[in-house]
């Protein structure tokens, strides 16, 4: 009788572990688009982020397999928006209509993701996680709990921009700014507005300018006015490679005295745009909170070897990690499970710490429903409310006389 109930316990333990453990039948088959710039000024990221997606979805679908988890990740298209709204909003109503994906990764820009996200996804209940959209409108943008970033908000880059320029000339001086008008142009330049006054400094003149422009000679003259202590120009590769020259022409700007944001941290796009206008410069760009990101580079680099290198290529890569995770827990591809899973694979409940690098343990643990925290290889999300991912890590960096890149470590910083 015993032996027996030992027999007996023995199987009843058996059950219960593999019970907890996730079975093929919790798995899903996630169809996900993207949307970047793989033609224009902006296609280096564009084709960067895009490759770092399609490199996250079969590293989750070969862990899916090892995890024995029925189902796969899957980019099933990438679409072409050249950093440009309309565009964004054809290439997100082509994957939604006729790819029926689930859930988009990207765009790049701020103007093409509200863009997309106001006419299309969220009409449609799709689920979309933006790379490199950084305005601080789209934190309170009225997305239905649809709209997700893995990039950190303007309303960080601002007061970085701010804190070095203090650094560069001091404080109570005058600047003047010029920037693209558009989503994200605007919206920086009136973080970078509101905080320089508020630090004790004087805003000279304010020059937004219409990228489709052909020459911008008027507003180059404009934004030099004034002589002012410095400037802060916000602006995309392909129109700075017009405005710069226009710069140059007024013989009033001097790059020395320029800050820019992270779209020119580039040395590709600097030698475009001209080692001569360019040299002497600095300017600010996020990078990246997440672990091992020089592993990642090295492993994505054998994965997709003709893909060149920029530095917010990981950002794709989480994004799409981060939905095929959150499908995976959710059980389910419909957009408000994948929403709420989402925060629940991040960290936003808590959770073990689980790397991009243990990939199969973040899957057993999503299919196991538990609350965990992905830690990415360029963030470590943990989405707020809002959709925004907490915390945001700066770098300074300087273009030197032959159009190289420096930035020192120590004058990170870190929100």
């Amino acid at each position: 009788m015993k032996a027996k109930r030992s027999i007996f316990a023995v199987g009843i333990t058996a059950a219960m572990v593999f019970s907890s453990l996730p079975a093929n039948a919790a798995g899903v088959d996630l169809k996900i688009g993207t949307i970047h710039p793989l033609t224009g000024g902006n296609a280096d990221y564009g084709i960067g982020l895009t490759t770092a997606a399609e490199f996250a979805a079969e590293s989750v679908t070969k862990a899916m397999k090892k995890a024995k988890v029925a189902g796969s990740c899957k980019i099933v298209a990438s679409e072409d928006d050249q950093a440009t709204p309309a565009l964004a909003v054809e290439a997100a109503t082509k994957l939604v209509k006729s790819n029926k994906v689930h859930a988009i990764v990207g765009p790049l820009t701020s103007g093409s993701t509200v863009s997309a996200a106001q006419s299309v996804t969220v009409p449609n209940n799709v689920v979309m996680i933006a790379t490199a959209a950084s305005s601080p409108d789209i934190t309170k943008f009225k997305d239905k709990d649809l709209l997700f970033r893995t990039y950190p908000s303007d309303a960080f880059q601002g007061k970085v921009i701010v804190a070095a320029l203090i650094k560069a000339i001091g404080k109570g001086l005058t600047i003047n700014i010029g920037a693209r008008n558009d989503s994200f142009g605007t919206a920086l330049a009136n973080v970078v507005t509101n905080e320089w006054v508020k630090a004790g400094g004087d805003i000279g003149r304010k020059i937004l300018w219409n990228p489709e422009n052909a020459t911008f000679d008027s507003e180059a003259k404009a934004v030099t006015e004034g002589d002012p202590d410095a400037w802060v120009i916000i602006d995309f590769p392909d129109t700075f490679a017009k405005v710069g020259p226009a710069l140059v022409r007024t013989g009033k700007w001097d790059a020395k005295k320029t800050f820019f944001t992270e779209a020119m941290y580039d040395e590709a796009v600097i030698e475009t745009i001209g080692v001569d206008i360019m040299a002497g410069a600095r300017g600010t760009a996020a990078k990246s909170i997440g672990v091992k990101s020089d592993s990642w580079k090295a492993k994505r680099k054998a994965a997709k070897p003709d893909t060149k290198e920029t530095f917010v290529d990981a950002s794709g890569y989480d994004a799409t990690a981060l939905l095929c995770l959150a499908a995976i827990h959710a059980k389910s591809t419909k957009a408000s499970d994948i929403s709420k899973s989402l925060r629940a694979v991040s960290g936003s409940n808590g959770g073990k710490n689980i790397p991009w690098t243990k990939m199969k343990a973040a899957i057993k643990a999503a299919a196991a429903g538990k609350d965990f925290a992905y830690q990415g290889a360029w963030t470590t999300a943990k989405f707020d409310e809002n959709g925004d991912s907490s915390g945001a890590l700066f770098r300074v960096f300087s273009i030197d006389a032959n159009g190289k890149l420096s930035s020192k470590d120590g004058e990170d910083v870190r929100f």
